[in-house]
């Protein structure tokens, strides 16, 4: 007697092989992208919020400094103070470390290249070379929630996978509210759903970076 199989739809955390007690693996978040989110779909962060910077009075060095037009912000950036400082002094050129606003450390940039990694900046020599010491300050505020689909070709963040979506959320016409696994889990990889078009290699990245937060594929 032939039967009817029965095909379980994707319902809500079906990927998750284990997490952590509680809710601590979860966050509340926003769903973008004028898409249809479902449950294992890997996610990055929007770029979004605003960014002032100002050079520390007494700097010697008088070249510019150059908050990107487009994405000043990047999706994993922390609201506060970030600190540019001169580390290393050069003629016509220089290092500068950029330090977080809790005082970790971001990364360094050389004088004349742009900087992308939290904030996106760029400096330029001046006519007067920079000093060890010369500083700049970011003030980074309205650091934006809201996630999009992972786009591993993308140069605005987006190319940088942070977390699953947890459920549905339908964010076609409007953004909505929605749950994203974004720490300290396990997750079945075959339930995850990729972008169309993406290759092994991407999808390795893309799987380094989720490890980074925690997130083990099985």
């Amino acid at each position: 007697m032939a039967q009817t199989p029965l095909i379980e739809n994707r319902h809500d955390g079906g990927f998750l092989v284990s997490e952590a007690r509680g809710h601590r693996s979860r966050d509340a978040a926003t769903f973008s992208g004028a898409v249809k989110h479902l449950p294992g779909e890997v996610v990055a962060k929007k770029a979004g919020g605003t960014a002032t910077a100002a050079a520390k009075a007494g700097n010697t060095g008088n070249g510019v400094f150059t908050l990107d037009a487009t994405t000043p912000v990047l999706p994993s950036a922390k609201a506060g103070i970030y600190v540019v400082r001169c580390t290393i002094a050069a003629t016509n050129s220089g290092t500068f470390r950029v330090f977080d606003p809790n005082g970790e450390v971001v990364g360094d940039i050389v004088v004349g290249q742009t900087f992308a990694d939290q904030i996106k900046f760029a400096i330029a020599d001046g006519a007067t070379d920079f000093v060890v010491g010369d500083e700049f300050d970011v003030d980074v505020s309205v650091v934006s929630g809201t996630f999009v689909p992972l786009n591993p070709t993308a140069t605005d963040g987006t190319q940088i996978a942070a977390g699953i979506s947890f459920g549905t959320y339908d964010a076609t016409l409007a953004d909505v509210p929605g749950l994203v696994v974004v720490r300290d889990a396990e997750v079945n990889g075959a339930e995850l759903i990729w972008p169309t078009g993406i290759t092994a290699a991407q999808i390795a990245t893309a799987e380094g970076q989720l490890v980074t937060r925690g997130i083990i594929t099985r």
